[in-house]
């Protein structure tokens, strides 16, 4: 089925559906078949990687437009290997070194391999079409011998991949075959680096792997050692498929295991191919396509005016839930799609890993979240030696704190000498759980807050406490830490913004679940001390926020938005207070940060000014010079998270919910007249729906979990507000109300005709913007 026709019969369903829903649930009442058609991906050319890499943005062919697929563990990429031969990229996220102490190398994620698919003839015609409802890929290869129709996917509910294929044609024929990558770490090859004790004389840190065939079933086996003369095998990942050939049919079964010795692994590929191998078929799909089914209900409804975003949107959903579930690895920088030459095989703790996660909680969607924080406490004895391992600092139990980078136990010292460097990132801790707080309060779980985020938390802070200082004024000062970024191999000085922020952040977040929870922890008066006595954000009236004390913020094209975080992602100033506005608008228009995640904060921090067309300039410089034809973000290698931070930034055209009240369009750009959203949820666990029609907003909705407080600003005029719940006014558009759990309440403009949120039209030209198109 060709676009043309794919997009006629997805007209039909979709718009039907939208001018007879009026009531109700919208969740529960859209066509999500027909909704989700619409924004799947496309190709009508299939590209390969470069014979010479591209790196960053010039890079937009092969990996990063291929098509997408995982269940959370597994991952596939599908584009062209040469003229006549497509590949399928196998990724295991979890798959990776096993060597001791953590770097790098030592420790990095490793590249697997991919299968190779060769339909018989020149190719003439190619086309694939990836369905984000189904999470399938299908497609058809014409060549001169004939046509080869596909089907691929993960499977959503156990660790397999399926690929089927139908020849047509009598001369037609497919060949499948697996070629494994070397299992050494990617910055070996995109540096050319191989470190003295980490590879052989040979330039090998693993031994070759070995193929074993068992009738129609295969394995690659590759064994992970952990030294360099490979006489310590301390694990291994096994790549196993099963072939059937029937007629004019191939299918293909495929999985990676992984355990702590060879037999285990080659035992769980066995067993698990064996079983799957007598499934039927048609249940094998049911069970796949129902998670995603439900999956797509569970979240939040957003409906943006421009094609482009609202494809783009779904598709973050859809590669989200791609790479990670509950109970799978957290996400690197590469999700389940691993690459063999990135400088990236790691967790990055600066940017990275809080950007991936920081939208989860509006999108309603935090259990996709939970890999992470499962992951820090499960490991939280780590997070402590990450202190007290360091000479002079055994003592400081008290103290958590996690480095630049590190792996999936999260152990990795941080040496206060990385001042010198400008890499002692004590805050990086206290800003990830930051996302942590956002969450549990939105959701109201006071339980997790307390038994989990809370001791994490305050063990960040006391870090803090360690290295203080009391100046002469009384005010509580941070020695030589770290701005991420800026001051590259040297130290960024005293009281740097990042770490100041951090820390006021920190102290607030602890005082406020003191509160909540009813926890009467002893270190609340310090906590209070601290917070009303810590030295100011360093500020200069000529160039704005200041990196630090010793650095002012020359370097606009600086990428990392760390000396600004009292603005974005903390939101501590006031932009109705005439003096804070004052600096945050210099220190903004001054910032021209030069990489795609810059864009998404600057677009951010505008937003919450309430200056949308300005914040969605930024997001038109990022979705035009960044983001790659499968939404993907290179900067030197595949890095995940800027698409993903892309998310919050859309998230804050429609609602925000920082400091005292829930703000709904208070970011929208006037130059997007209709807007639509549903089920979004925010803090003090509240569900916001709303819509804007020709510029007006005629509808919003707030559904409260747990009953309390609400404060609700919107652009309706108060005097115009219609609705049946009593408030009390704070301001022209902001009203405070109480609620009761389980209560919705509703809020229309009387001088407007209300319009329940919906889809919005698009246009079938419009359609499917994403993939690879001639």
């Amino acid at each position: 089925m060709n676009k043309k026709t794919i997009l006629a019969v997805t007209a039909t369903l979709l718009f039907s559906f939208c001018n007879i829903t009026q009531a109700g649930k919208l969740q529960k009442k859209i066509d999500w078949a027909s909704f989700l058609a619409q924004h799947d991906m496309y190709w009508n050319q299939v590209s390969c990687d470069p014979e010479m890499p591209q790196r960053d943005f010039g890079q937009r062919s092969g990996y990063y437009a291929g098509a997408l697929m995982g269940n959370g563990l597994l991952g596939v990429n599908m584009y062209k290997l040469r003229d006549n031969v497509y590949r399928l990229n196998v990724g295991r996220s979890d798959v990776t070194e096993i060597r001791q102490p953590y770097g790098t190398f030592n420790s990095a994620r490793l590249p697997i391999g991919y299968f190779t698919l060769a339909p018989k003839g020149n190719v003439k015609k190619e086309e694939m079409h990836l369905s984000l409802y189904d999470a399938e890929t299908t497609g058809t290869f014409v060549t001169d011998k004939g046509e080869l129709d596909f089907r691929t996917y993960v499977l959503s509910t156990r660790n397999v991949i399926v690929f089927e294929s139908q020849c047509k044609g009598e001369g037609m024929d497919v060949q499948w075959d697996f070629v494994p990558q070397k299992a050494i770490s990617p910055r070996c090859i995109i540096e050319n680096d191989y470190p003295l004790g980490y590879v052989n004389s040979r330039k090998e840190s693993n031994p070759a792997p070995t193929r074993q065939d068992e009738g129609d079933f295969h394995y690659l086996i590759q064994p992970l050692v952990k030294d360099t003369v490979f006489t310590h095998i301390g694990g291994a990942y096994v790549v196993g498929w099963h072939e059937a050939k029937e007629g004019t049919s191939l299918r293909v079964l495929a999985t990676v295991t992984k355990a702590d010795d060879v037999n285990s692994a080659l035992e769980e590929a066995r067993t698990l191919l064996k079983n799957e191998v007598n499934v039927k078929e048609k249940k094998r799909t049911t069970a796949h396509r129902r998670w995603w089914h439900n999956f797509y209900q569970q979240a939040a409804f957003l409906s943006f005016p421009d094609m482009k975003y609202e494809s783009f949107y779904w598709a973050q959903y859809y590669k989200f839930a791609s790479t990670t579930r509950p109970g799978c690895p957290v996400v690197d920088l590469m999700g389940v799609w691993p690459n063999y030459d990135t400088p990236w095989p790691a967790i990055w703790m600066n940017l990275n890993i809080q950007l991936t996660y920081c939208w989860q909680t509006k999108a309603n969607l935090g259990f996709l979240a939970q890999p992470l924080w499962d992951g820090l406490y499960t490991h939280r004895d780590n997070l402590t030696r990450n202190v007290t391992d360091i000479r002079g600092q055994e003592s400081w139990t008290d103290a958590m704190a996690i480095p630049r980078t590190c792996t999936y136990d999260f152990h990795a010292p941080l040496d206060p000498n990385g001042a010198k460097w400008n890499v002692y990132e004590v805050g990086n801790l206290a800003w990830t759980l930051h996302y942590y707080w956002l969450q549990c309060n939105a959701y109201g779980d006071k339980e997790r807050m307390s038994r989990e985020l809370f001791p994490m938390l305050k063990a960040a802070v006391n870090l803090f406490f360690h290295i203080m200082e009391r100046n002469d004024e009384g005010k509580y000062c941070l020695p030589c830490t770290a701005s991420p970024e800026y001051a590259v191999g040297k130290p960024a000085g005293k009281n740097t913004n990042y770490d100041l922020a951090n820390l006021r952040q920190g102290l607030i977040t602890l005082l406020k679940i003191n509160s909540i929870c009813q926890l009467h922890d002893p270190m609340e008066a310090k906590w209070k001390d601290c917070l009303d006595n810590l030295i100011d954000f360093r500020y200069s009236e000529e160039t704005g926020f200041k990196v630090s004390d010793e650095l002012e913020f020359l370097d606009t094209s600086h990428r990392h938005y760390s000396h600004l975080f009292m603005i974005y992602p903390y939101y501590m100033l006031d932009w109705n207070n005439p003096a804070d506005k004052k600096k945050m608008e210099l220190s903004i228009d001054r910032w021209q940060g030069d990489q795609g995640y810059s864009r998404t904060g600057k677009s951010a921090m505008l937003s919450s000014a309430g200056r949308g067309d300005d914040a969605l300039d930024q997001m038109e410089i990022f979705m035009s010079h960044f983001l790659m034809p499968n939404t993907l973000y290179a900067e030197s290698g595949p890095v995940i998270e800027t698409p993903l931070a892309a998310m919050s930034s859309l998230h804050e055209f429609y609602m925000q919910d920082w400091g005292d009240r829930i703000r709904v369009f208070n970011g929208c750009p006037k130059r997007w007249a209709d807007a639509s959203f549903a089920g979004m949820r925010a803090q003090g666990a509240f569900l916001v729906s709303a819509t804007r029609t020709g510029g007006k907003t005629v509808f919003v909705e707030v559904e409260s979990e747990k009953g309390g407080t609400c404060t609700l600003q919107t652009p309706i005029p108060v005097k115009q507000l219609q609705t049946k719940k009593a408030f009390s006014v704070v301001d022209d558009y902001t009203i405070r109300f109480e609620t009761k759990a389980g209560e919705t309440i509703r809020f229309t403009d009387k001088e407007q005709a209300m319009q329940k949120p919906l889809p919005l039209h698009h246009d079938k030209s419009e359609w499917m913007p994403f993939g690879e198109h001639k």
